[in-house]
């Protein structure tokens, strides 16, 4: 694949366009006290401060993302000390939360865009590959390790993050970014400009061309290169009560093992927020989303339609948050590869929920959160979801806070439809696959430039996916015969070492039991279990120098993998940037730096090593 060493130079040449009357919010100039005062919705879908949020929350900024190494966004998601995120070749990832990491594992984490899911209702997942946003129009990520299944529904069940694009009117002016390395190439632009006196608009346009990486020992030999786009836009309009937003993206991509493999879809959302009183508001949201992909010999292809509402009250003690919704989704699976085939090859599934959860103020420090959602499906039946919390704040500067949950992930078509004559037999009676789990965590500031967080697990899984012999016909049937637990702990502090320098460290540890039930089989070896490193850790540092120039450094140590093995790692990141100008930043930027190349995935089908890349770049803003 040709290099594209032309795209610096041209993105550096000036362009006349009007200046942008309105800065992002630079997060870098905030107190740690001012940071952990952060707004944030995803714990309780409505706004309350960082510092009292009773979850294991962790809040990636936008200044985080501008300062980062990253060029895509799981890249960016290795900021998040309560995610594992390995990266398997140049256009796959597994992200996961608390354990099951692998690509078919890594089923039990909700991923939403601006309130759009796009989690995959065909193999239980998340297709990374699918989503390349303007990092630059990315407002904050949120990142919730532990049950959302009250809130979230299905699915959310070790975790979920919550992804928020910048509103319109935060977005104004061109903007123009190009990065140029010796594996990766990107070029993005954005223009947002206002639509009167109470409403904005942005478009925006983002390309990337990624280079294959080297062949793992134990994988075949491929060429696992990409090269996409990603084009949308966002409006935003504002009255006294109401907020109106309306958005929608395009993509495509293009894949270089197989002529004709690659990515297209698009999506629509529009959200209404209505203040009904000072202390309640309603809202209502619904979008499109489409997306196929092409891969080896197969196509597949998902269509979602989801419409919700939801109201918030506060009265008196009470602080509730109630809603419902319906969804509809319609897939398709065509695999000219192999014999694998689902039955039927296309259908439309019908879901639909309710949920409450109410915040009681026993005092004025203490509160009890109590929570239940309920959601049938058309495929896999109803759902019961429920959630008890309690916080309790001894100052105003500590949190501590315990939690029992219930989450599931129901059945994939995959889990129960997807056959091979003499080989594979449909799994019509595969039921959703459990979690009753238990935390304990504490969030504070021991200092006044100190912010610290800590959690603790408990999770007990049952009828997980297995596999098992037919006799007649004979054949192997998916069915839930595995059952088990994990435990685990997680940690993340932040320290304001001098005015001009802030360090962060962050760590996670895991450990697991299962087992085949009594009288169950499995013939997969625990396959759905995946494979995660028993710890891992890390440490970032941001220095802001005299002259205008920024100096950030991340390292990372991840623990080794078991079947096959491979050796646990140490890499670290690096990026000096510069502002020349208000207008104009300049910045050297480098990923696993320590090492040529270095696995992360144990994948023996999709894993390729992952290699040192460097990058020069510029981001111009008028």
């Amino acid at each position: 694949m040709p290099s594209h060493w032309w795209v610096l130079p041209l993105l550096l040449t000036p362009c006349a366009a009007a200046a942008s009357d309105q800065e992002p919010q630079d997060l870098s100039n905030l107190s740690i006290e001012e940071l952990a005062q952060i707004p944030v919705r995803s714990a309780s879908k409505q706004e309350e401060p960082l510092s009292g949020v009773p979850t294991a929350l962790y809040v990636i900024t936008s200044d985080d993302i501008a300062r980062s190494a990253a060029l895509s966004l799981p890249e960016v998601l290795r900021e998040a000390p309560n995610l594992q995120v390995e990266r398997i070749n140049a256009s796959q990832y597994a992200i996961t939360a608390r354990g099951f990491n692998g690509y078919e594992s890594a089923n039990k984490l909700l991923v939403l865009i601006d309130g759009r899911s796009i989690y995959s209702t065909i193999h239980s997942g998340v297709f990374w590959d699918l989503h390349a946003p303007l990092l630059e129009d990315v407002d904050q990520i949120e990142v919730i390790s532990g049950p959302g299944g009250t809130l979230y529904g299905p699915n959310a069940v070790n975790g979920v993050i919550n992804i928020s694009s910048k509103d319109a009117f935060d977005a104004q002016g061109l903007l123009v970014r190009g990065t140029a390395g010796d594996r990766d190439r990107t070029a993005g632009a954005r223009y947002g400009f206002k639509l009167g006196d109470n409403a904005a608009m942005r478009v925006y346009a983002n390309w990337y061309d990624r280079e294959d990486m080297p062949n793992a020992s134990f994988g075949p030999a491929a060429d696992d290169g990409i090269r996409g786009w990603q084009a949308g836009f966002r409006a935003d309009a504002h009255q006294e009560a109401d907020k109106l937003t309306v958005q929608g993206d395009i993509f495509g991509s293009d894949r270089f093992l197989v002529p004709g493999d690659g990515d297209r879809g698009q999506n629509l959302l529009a959200r209404w927020q209505h203040e009904l009183t000072p202390g309640s508001s309603f809202q209502l949201q619904a979008y499109y989303d489409y997306f196929q992909r092409r891969e080896l010999l197969t196509v597949d292809r998902l269509e979602t339609v989801d419409v919700e509402a939801q109201y918030n009250l506060k009265a008196g003690a009470h602080n509730l948050v109630a809603g419902a919704g319906v969804r509809t989704t319609r897939d398709q699976f065509i695999n000219n590869l192999n014999i694998f085939q689902l039955d039927p090859q296309r259908a439309r599934l019908w879901v639909g929920n309710g949920f409450v959860q109410d915040r009681f103020a026993i005092s004025r420090r203490l509160s009890v959160i109590a929570g239940v959602k309920l959601e049938g499906s058309t495929f896999s039946g109803v759902q019961v979801l429920p959630n008890l919390r309690i916080a309790w704040q001894p100052s105003n500067r500590a949190t501590l806070w315990a939690a029992i949950s219930r989450a599931v992930r129901t059945p994939s078509r995959i889990d129960r439809d997807l056959t091979a004559p003499g080989l594979l037999a449909a799994a019509p009676d595969f039921t959703s696959e459990k979690l009753t789990a238990f935390e304990a965590g504490y969030r504070g500031q021991p200092t006044s430039t100190t912010t610290l967080s800590l959690s603790t697990y408990y999770n007990v899984y049952r009828d997980l996916r297995s596999a098992t012999i037919l006799l007649n016909p004979l054949a192997v049937q998916l069915g839930n015969d595995l059952r088990g637990h994990t435990y685990g702990a997680e940690a993340w502090a932040t320290q304001q070492v001098t005015p001009w320098w802030r360090l962060s460290a962050g760590a996670s540890w895991i450990g697991k039991k299962f087992e085949v039930r009594p009288g169950g089989t499995d013939l997969t070896a625990g396959a759905s279990l995946g494979h995660d490193p028993d710890y891992q850790l890390s440490l970032r540092s941001q220095v802001s120098l005299p002259g205008s120039v920024r100096f950030d450094m991340g390292l990372r140590a991840v623990d080794g993998l078991e079947g096959p093995n491979i050796q646990g790692y140490a890499e670290a990141d690096a990026r000096i940037g510069w502002d020349v100008s208000k207008r104009v930043e300049l910045y050297l930027a480098g990923e696993n730096l320590l090492h040529d190349s270095h696995l992360e995935s144990n994948d023996v089908q999709r894993a390729q090593r992952v290699p040192r890349t460097i990058y020069a770049g510029s981001r111009l803003r008028f």
